[in-house]
């Protein structure tokens, strides 16, 4: 398996490229017009895959993209075994975008799709360095809580972040609530009480994030979406990021040192 490897299932979905005539088609690229999904492949089947699909097809809702020839997780899964077997871990990105001509205005409501695959690497268990984002800045949007293809802001902060040499960055909304983290959501604890940024920050409403909400509260711990500011995490017993690839704390906040408890439990959503 190459790094980037990619399939396709059923019928035939290439799109047509740049040619000298003007002819494009491929709006995932000119225009950033869709969504993806990023998923962990285990044992033959994709985890929280009826959260992923679920939240794709919410994306399809508000950009108002056609679902009706959309992959199941199902042929997905099975397109991957057929390949790759049950043994592999591994990372399937699943793009999914509007198809067809147009600039600005599209002419097809229609999509296309892509899976690129790539071994699987686990979240690590703890980030030792984090920063808030003296810039870049989170607004609420009627698609920010999906994940589409227009990552702009995600990809400039974690370059940003790599060049400072930190292992996380935090990003705030434009009134300076906490919101969420480069490719993560975020968490904190204290006195037993989760908090988590609302959707209304602007955050994205990620697959990890809702698998803990739901864990958390079908075992009765009370937990708190609001508008928060970034002192809270400064008084936490825990910080912690999540997504699709696991749970990390953080230990260091702009140099200040968080609370440093653990909720082995949660690791039950995210093991092998």
């Amino acid at each position: 398996m190459t790094e980037n490897d990619t399939i396709s299932w059923e019928k035939d979905k290439l799109s047509e490229w740049v040619t000298l005539d003007g002819k494009v088609s491929n709006r995932a690229f000119l225009f950033a017009d869709g969504l993806f999904e990023t998923m962990v492949y285990i044992k033959g089947n994709i985890r929280f895959a009826e959260m992923h699909f679920e939240r794709l097809v919410e994306g399809c809702r508000v950009l108002g993209l056609s679902t009706e020839n959309l992959s199941s997780m199902d042929q997905i899964s099975h397109a991957i075994r057929e390949k790759y077997g049950e043994r592999k871990v591994l990372r399937i990105r699943w793009n999914v975008y509007r198809a067809g001509k147009g600039k600005y205005t599209p002419q097809s409501d229609d999509i296309e799709e892509t899976l690129h695959i790539q071994e699987f690497l686990p979240a690590p268990s703890v980030k030792q360095s984090a920063y808030v984002h003296p810039e870049i800045v989170l607004n609420h949007s009627p698609w920010s809580h999906c994940k589409t293809l227009n990552a702009l802001t995600y990809v400039i902060a974690n370059r940003d972040r790599a060049l400072m040499g930190m292992d996380e960055v935090l990003l705030l909304t434009a009134k300076g609530f906490v919101a969420e983290a480069g490719a993560s959501n975020l968490f904190w604890t204290k006195s037993g009480v989760f908090y988590t940024p609302t959707l209304a920050t602007g955050c994205i409403a990620g697959v990890a994030r809702r698998a803990i909400l739901e864990y958390l509260e079908n075992k009765g711990v009370e937990i708190r979406e609001g508008y928060f500011g970034i002192g809270e995490l400064y008084q936490a017993d825990a910080v912690f990021v999540s997504n699709v690839a696991g749970i990390s704390y953080l230990s260091y906040l702009e140099g200040k040192k968080l609370g440093q408890h653990t909720y082995s439990y949660l690791n039950e959503l995210f093991d092998f």
